[in-house]
């Protein structure tokens, strides 16, 4: 099997290896949606798997939650520098796609702020839902965001200084899933029910899914929402899963 890797995923890569990226994901704060969304789901003790964790963001506060978490990033820059401000974390270089972990070995796993799409192409996106599901323990949740394609349709706010990008992707909200290229990074757009019926076929059980509150209607929201949170659990039976 040939090592070598498409363009568009050396190009992503290549993007989470500069000062720029260092700047942009150096805030260490939580979202709305995760700080509901941990509360919900994680006690203190639990084991989370942060994949794509970037520069510690959410391995950090979920440190500080009382959680012991594991952090993991494609990028050895951003791993680097996480360790030298932060040292008592458990920080590693490596992929989602290729998780050096054993079977069932966390009570979550969780991938932050839409990392799951940046993977190119496809199939690796789809390796990385089955290596998540191979290290979730039964019963424990996988968390993750993911971009809206539904969201190409309007021009809401948010995308108000992007007028001409909108205009030339506005015609991909009509699939169920399509790569749109987005501030310089191939990134995988796709509707809610692509997610759900792609992550289950790793054998995972959809239980909630969170839109961003844009307008504050929930109707409304699903659509402007450009990425949402969903939340997946690991039956305590296993089931039969696609073999792809």
């Amino acid at each position: 099997m040939s090592d070598k890797i498409p363009r568009e995923l050396a190009e992503n890569l290549q993007g989470f290896k500069t000062s720029e990226a260092i700047d942009k994901y150096s805030a260490y704060l939580l979202y709305p949606e995760e700080k509901r969304l941990f509360a919900k789901y994680y006690k203190p003790g639990d084991s989370v798997l942060d994949l794509a964790c970037g520069l510690g963001r959410t391995t950090l506060l979920l440190h500080e939650m009382g959680l012991s978490v594991r952090g993991i990033d494609t990028s050895e820059v951003f791993i680097n520098t996480a360790k030298r401000r932060l040292p008592y974390l458990d920080l590693r270089v490596g992929s989602y796609a290729r998780i050096e972990e054993p079977d069932s070995s966390f009570s979550h796993v969780m991938i932050s702020i839409n990392g799951i799409d940046y993977a190119y192409p496809e199939s690796q996106r789809e390796l990385a839902l089955r290596e998540c599901a191979r290290v979730l323990k039964p019963g424990g949740t996988f968390i993750f965001s993911s971009h809206n394609i539904k969201s190409l349709h309007f021009f809401s706010p948010r995308y108000c200084r992007r007028f001409l990008w909108k205009l030339r992707n506005g015609l991909r909200a009509f699939r169920n899933r399509a790569y749109v290229l987005d501030a310089g990074l191939h990134t995988f757009y796709a509707s809610r029910g692509f997610v759900a019926a792609q992550t289950g076929k790793v054998g995972l059980d959809l239980v909630e899914t969170v839109w961003l509150k844009m307008i504050g209607h929930a109707g409304i929201d699903r659509y402007f929402s450009p990425y949402c949170y969903y939340v997946f659990t690991k039956p305590a039976v296993s089931r039969a899963v696609d073999a792809g």
